[in-house]
């Protein structure tokens, strides 16, 4: 599937998700925002960004950056509020704040480590809601 295809589809289905939620989504015109939607509750902005993603190793792995074909530029909290991670094998979605991406990829794990190792883990069922 095409790169495009799966950017889309992990568009629509976060916006679908977040209706469900009682938001009002907006999507910005052209593609030169850093981020891909807006979501509205109570008066208050979200600006979301979308990454779609394949399980590998038991990890959702997510490149917190944008590239063209002049630069790579990270995401921080002046660019977006929240970035939403699709997983393209089951569609579930996580929400991750801007403010704990710290480096220019995040992994979330999908399942326990098998060393059990818990330090400094990121587990995806801690992102499965908006803390709004």
């Amino acid at each position: 599937m095409h790169k495009k295809t799966k950017g889309s589809i992990a568009e629509l289905a976060t916006a679908l998700q977040l209706t469900k939620e009682g938001f009002t989504i907006s999507f910005p015109f052209g593609e030169n925002q850093r981020y891909d939607l807006v979501a509205e509750r109570s008066g208050k902005f979200l600006r979301i960004q979308v990454k779609y993603s394949t399980p590998k190793n038991g990890t959702l792995r997510v490149n917190c950056q944008s590239s063209n074909n002049w630069s790579v530029r990270s995401y921080t909290s002046e660019d977006i509020d929240l970035i939403a991670v699709y997983d393209g094998l089951k569609g579930d979605i996580y929400f991750v704040e801007s403010s704990k991406l710290k480096k220019n990829r995040i992994l979330l794990r999908l399942q326990p480590t098998k060393n059990k190792q818990d330090k400094l883990i990121r587990y995806a069922k801690e992102f499965n809601k908006i803390r709004f």
